[in-house]
């Protein structure tokens, strides 16, 4: 069915408009006609019956004058009469010939017809014998039955308004329910056409949507594969090439991490051996401005050798080299291990460190629980001002083991607490430290902390700046990836 979509997605939903509004203009279109079409044979039934009414009512006027005037000759003998009368026969004989037109279709015509051959039996008798009196008595005494036939002539007429009317609300309870009926067929192929071209719209859309979303989360192995309307195909093909590339950069990122930190941890080797050389006097005496150099020396070939494990620990993850070695580890005995190796850094910022340490002891690879506890203190002490306070505990709650650092610097805000845990990324929070970080310690904690089946959370302290809490399962059975 590839080939019957439309080239643009504005094409296709001007069709799906088309197609979901022609069955309503076709609802309206056949109301419209049909409600016409009433309407007029409603006029037309009304003027006929109305017409038919006034002249059967002047049809019974006009046999009455007749009668009256025939007998009035029958006495009086006056010319004058027989001339009036025949006026009127001519007024009778057009309201008979109009009744006859307007209820062609009654069965009043043999009415009609024996009312007009009583009049034409009355002229003839006037014609052919104006002084026969018996003769003209005859035919005046069968003028009751004409006035009764026109009588009933003009009830009838009054009766066929009713019948008419009957039949125009019978006729128009017809429409309305053939009109019901294609509204429902209308609107259910309305609703029919609207869930199919919301899916044919939404479904190249969503692909779009999938799309973007896995690039968003750094999949980048599985093609991007959009089909609909040309535009959004080519869209889909523009997608998949952003994700071939970005899969080159990414794996090309990974490739220099690996290279660069190998390669500096030889020299930084050489340095920390140096270092540790003069600082101990190895060498030579030393006398106090050379012995606080050689410190200094010693104290940032060891921040430098932090940051090299974890580009490289980053660059392992992100490649999948690394392995996890599962043993029994005591996280009291972790954290104390880390606030001797910042003890320096403690003293120098004069920082108040207290702690409330109820172990746990659970099963996890105790090498990068450690840097994920190393990272966490690393950066309190980095971004709390000299003289501020940190505050570590440790519990266990339930099927979980708590880590929880806080301390008194300025804290993560909101806009940042999500984004902190990417790679590479650095906020906007000033740090009181004399080395600028890599963004990648607290990516490194999330993908760690994860491994061990945990999760991070990041908030706001009682000491008024941030505050980490970490949880590790404590029933993770041992394993080795």
């Amino acid at each position: 069915m590839h080939f019957f979509w439309p080239k643009s997605f504005l094409f296709l939903v001007l069709i799906g408009f088309l197609v979901i509004a022609l069955p309503l203009i076709a609802v309206l279109v056949s109301a419209e006609i049909s409600m016409y079409r009433l309407a007029d044979q409603g006029a037309r039934t009304v003027l006929n019956s109305v017409s038919v009414t006034q002249e059967s009512a002047k049809l019974v006027e006009q046999v009455v004058n007749l009668e009256r005037m025939a007998r009035q000759y029958s006495v009086l003998k006056d010319s004058q009469i027989l001339s009036n009368l025949d006026g009127k026969q001519k007024e009778l004989l057009t309201s008979l010939n109009t009744l006859e037109r307007l209820m062609a279709a009654t069965s009043q015509k043999e009415k009609l017809a024996a009312i007009l051959r009583g009049v034409e039996a009355l002229f003839g008798a006037l014609q052919d014998a104006p002084g026969d009196d018996p003769m003209l008595k005859g035919v005046l005494d069968e003028f009751p039955l004409l006035n009764q036939l026109a009588r009933g002539i003009h009830l009838e007429s009054q009766n066929l308004i009713v019948r008419d009317i009957g039949h125009m609300m019978e006729a128009s309870e017809v429409k309305r329910r053939d009109l019901i009926l294609q509204a429902f067929f209308f609107i259910c192929l309305t609703v029919v056409s609207i869930i199919v071209f919301s899916r044919l719209i939404s479904r190249p859309i969503g692909e779009i949507d999938q799309g973007i979303r896995r690039l968003g989360e750094g999949d980048y192995g599985k093609p991007i594969t959009v089909t609909g309307p040309k535009d959004l195909e080519f869209l889909g093909k523009r997608l998949d090439w952003l994700r071939e590339r970005l899969g080159e950069v990414e794996k090309e990122k990974s490739r220099f991490l690996a290279h660069v930190s190998h390669e500096l941890k030889t020299p930084l080797a050489s340095i920390r051996e140096g270092s540790e050389l003069l600082s101990e006097e190895l060498v030579g005496d030393l006398n106090e401005q050379q012995r606080e150099v050689s410190k200094i020396l010693c104290k940032n070939s060891i921040q430098l050798q932090k940051l090299i494990e974890n580009l490289l620990g980053f660059s392992a993850e992100q490649a999948k080299l690394a392995s996890l070695y599962y043993h029994r580890v005591n996280l009291e005995g972790i954290v104390e291990e880390v606030l001797e190796d910042q003890h320096p850094a403690i003293l120098k910022k004069e920082l108040n460190v207290e702690t409330e340490l109820e172990g746990p002891e659970f099963l996890g690879d105790r090498d990068r629980v450690r840097i994920v506890v190393d990272n966490l203190v690393s950066n309190a002490v980095k971004f709390t001002p000299a003289g501020g306070s940190i505050l570590l505990k440790s519990f266990p709650q339930g099927s979980i083991g708590i880590l929880e650092v806080a301390d008194s610097g300025p804290g993560v805000p909101e806009s940042e607490r999500e984004k902190i845990f990417q790679p590479f990324y650095q906020g906007g929070t000033p740090s009181h430290g004399y080395i600028k970080g890599t963004g990648l310690g607290l990516s490194i904690v999330k993908e760690y902390v994860s491994e061990h089946g945990g999760q991070v959370f990041v908030g706001e302290s009682q000491l008024g700046g941030a505050l980490f809490r970490v949880s590790f399962l404590l029933d993770l059975q041992q394993q080795s990836v």
